[in-house]
């Protein structure tokens, strides 16, 4: 895979400069205010980090199914989601290359949920829960200053649902599509001075693209706010249930040429699916003493169970329950005479698991174990207005993680084992303003990343213990310049980064369903992100994003080459976006995707190919007086129906790398809204 970062970085500077061009209107510009960088409410413009948020009208506007991540967090830049057509192993998302080795869920980076955790202590998240229908934004966040929240936070993504807005609302909806796939909800709304609420309740269904490949997945999100004097009180509730999702698995070369569209080798053999259920509530409390001075504090308790059939017709039984809590304390001085923010908290989050596993789903048990896995961080963050062109960032935190494995199942020998990480890591970051609307910045951190329970929970060596205690945790240092424009109509972000990473843990082999993981060493990364966005006049708007990375090993052992190219990592990925409004309340769009090509195995003899896919959507939304609103929609993704791989299963030691890419998919929908 060649990568040609100059060439494809001065083509995106010669387009934002016809961007910049381009006569400009002088219209209030889209909302920038975003929380995850500060925690606190800040202009992201001010910000010495690369940061972004998708708001509720994009959400609204840009269709689909409203179930996955990717229908909409595409036009992020640095931010790469690889759609699996899998349920049953969710997106495989990275940010920077952090998370990219994921065979299942989300790691490397962290997730929350109205300030909930959805990562867990050991450092594995889980996205199937985000209830997207009634999601008011979504914000990634990038570089250095994602170290911040402690743990595998190679980068944050926080999804925030909506306000209950004032009056009574409940609003009907529904979407067919492609291979029988369709989605049926209903979302209420009641609000007033002092209380409000938000409930959402959804189901999907899809046969899938591929063959056993069917899903179900219910979702349910209630969030209730509450206004008692200077305390204000939130109640987050939700819930995800997927009974017996199939699993496809990977293909070979052979067989992704011979039929993309089949299952993997025993997959329908032995019938390979997963079943997970998901509960949690969480509290939000803020509370202000002075108006300078305020606490916040966000308990939380959920359990999440998975039953797994592997294609080597193993059972995994997992019954996880973890609990939590976020404490911190801001307030608002000032150092000689110059504005100083202050925060200082307290993470702490327990993680229990109980694992069982059995050779078939008729055998007795062969594998019992009580895991666990614990945080506790202290942190502290600052922001200094030294002027009105210098602002100064920065932020220290401590954190420790244990992580402990108890063998239950002793006739084949005790496999107990256990871990303890720590780590003091720093970030700071300075921003100057050239003039009121562009910047510049420069940002440093550092970060650390334990591996998972799933991580240590697999050696693939014969006669050794299941139990993987030699794992390190991966340290980085990351860092940035960025420079950010921000006019009437236009908006540009551009930033540099480089990462470099010891002891990179990464997938050493992956067989029958299971996965065994490794240190690297030390590895290096370096990108380009660029972001823009720009209305031509109230009819026409356009984005863009660019992101060029080159990730590669750079050291040697028995199974890495130093100077490989690090697996699952596009060099090159782009999204580009024209809407036209004619009128009012009527949408429509042309999107432009370009996916590189990925590596599937660290000796990089496995590799994707390129891909270039067109998207097109249209919408409208009519008032039917009294109350009622009907908004239709319509969407086609992959028109001309390329045919190219979604995303890879790294290092998988019978070559079924390859999970298939759908080709063209079709969706319709409706919804209709009552408001009194």
């Amino acid at each position: 895979m060649t990568i040609k970062p100059l060439t494809t970085a001065l083509q995106a500077a010669g387009l934002a400069t016809l961007f910049l061009a381009l006569p400009v209107w002088a219209e209030p510009t889209l909302d920038d205010m975003v929380v995850s960088a500060t925690r606190d409410p800040k202009d992201a413009f001010d910000i010495p980090a690369s940061v972004d948020k998708v708001n509720a009208e994009t959400l609204r506007n840009a269709g689909g199914f409203q179930v996955n991540l990717s229908e909409t967090l595409v036009r992020v830049p640095g931010l790469v989601i690889n759609n699996r057509n899998n349920f049953a192993q969710d997106l495989q998302i990275s940010i920077r290359g952090f998370g990219a080795r994921s065979t299942s869920g989300v790691r490397g980076l962290r997730l929350f949920a109205d300030g909930i955790p959805a990562t867990m202590p050991d450092g594995s998240g889980q996205i199937s829960h985000f209830s997207l229908s009634s999601a008011e934004s979504i914000e990634v966040l990038r570089g250095p200053f994602s170290s911040l929240y402690g743990n595998s936070s190679g980068g944050v993504i926080v999804v925030t649902t909506e306000d209950p807005k004032p009056g009574q609302s409940i609003e009907f909806s529904g979407a067919l599509g492609s291979d029988s796939t369709r989605r049926a909800g209903v979302k209420f709304n009641t609000g007033s001075e002092n209380f409000g609420w938000v409930l959402d309740a959804s189901r999907f269904e899809t046969d899938g693209y591929r063959d056993h490949s069917k899903a179900t997945r219910d979702n349910l999100n209630s969030k209730m706010k509450f206004k008692l004097g200077d305390t204000r009180l939130t109640w987050l509730v939700n819930t995800v249930d997927m009974p017996d999702v199939q699993d496809p698995l990977g293909l070979t070369a052979n067989q992704l040429a011979a039929n993309r569209r089949q299952a993997g080798t025993n997959a329908v053999a032995r019938n390979s699916r997963k079943s997970v259920q998901q509960s949690q509530t969480g509290l939000v409390v803020e509370h202000d003493f002075t108006p300078t001075t305020g606490l916040v504090f966000s308990p939380y308790v959920g359990e999440r169970s998975i039953r797994q059939v592997l294609a080597s017709g193993t059972v995994i039984d997992l019954n996880n329950e973890y609990y939590g809590a976020d404490l911190r304390l801001r307030h608002q001085t000032s150092l000689l005479n110059m504005p100083l923010l202050l925060s200082v908290g307290m993470t702490v989050g327990e993680l229990e698991q109980a694992r069982k596993g059995f050779p078939d789903e008729v055998s007795p048990l062969n594998r019992d174990e009580s895991n666990t896995a614990s945080q506790f961080d202290q942190y502290v963050q600052a922001e200094w207005l030294l002027s009105d062109k210098w602002s100064v960032f920065g932020g220290l935190r401590s954190s420790t993680v244990e992580i402990r494995s108890k063998d239950q199942f002793l006739s084949n020998g005790d496999g107990s084992g256990s871990r303890d990480y720590s780590a003091t890591t720093t970030n700071a970051g300075v921003t100057y303003a050239l003039s009121d609307t562009q910047k510049v910045y420069a940002s440093y951190g550092e970060g650390f990343e334990t591996p998972t329970l799933l991580e240590t929970a697999y050696r693939l060596v014969p006669g050794a213990p299941n139990f993987n205690p030699d794992l390190n945790a991966a340290k980085s240092r990351q860092y940035e310049v960025g420079y950010k424009a921000r006019y009437d109509q236009t908006k540009v972000n551009v930033a540099l980064y480089a990462v470099d990473t010891t002891d990179e843990i990464v997938v050493r082999a992956a067989s029958g369903g299971v996965t065994a993981f490794q240190n690297a060493g030390q590895t290096w990364r370096e990108g380009l992100e660029l972001g823009l966005q720009h209305r031509f006049n109230t009819q026409w708007q356009a984005a863009m994003a660019l992101n060029l990375i080159n990730a590669e090993y750079k050291t040697t052992n028995t199974a890495i080459t130093a100077g490989n190219n690090l697996p699952s990592i596009p060099g090159q990925t782009a999204f580009a976006e024209l809407v036209y409004k004619p009128a009012d309340r009527l949408e429509t769009a042309a999107e432009f995707r370009y996916i590189g090509g990925l590596y599937a195995n660290d000796a990089n003899t496995a590799e994707t190919a390129t891909a270039t896919v067109w998207n097109w959507r249209i919408n409208h939304s009519l008032p039917l007086g009294s109350g009622w609103t009907l908004r239709t929609q319509a969407r086609v993704d992959n028109v001309f129906a390329k045919e190219y791989v979604g995303s890879v299963i790294v290092n998988q030691a019978q070559g079924q790398f390859y999970e298939p890419a759908a080709t063209r998919q079709v969706l319709v929908g409706a919804s209709l809204a009552y408001r009194w």
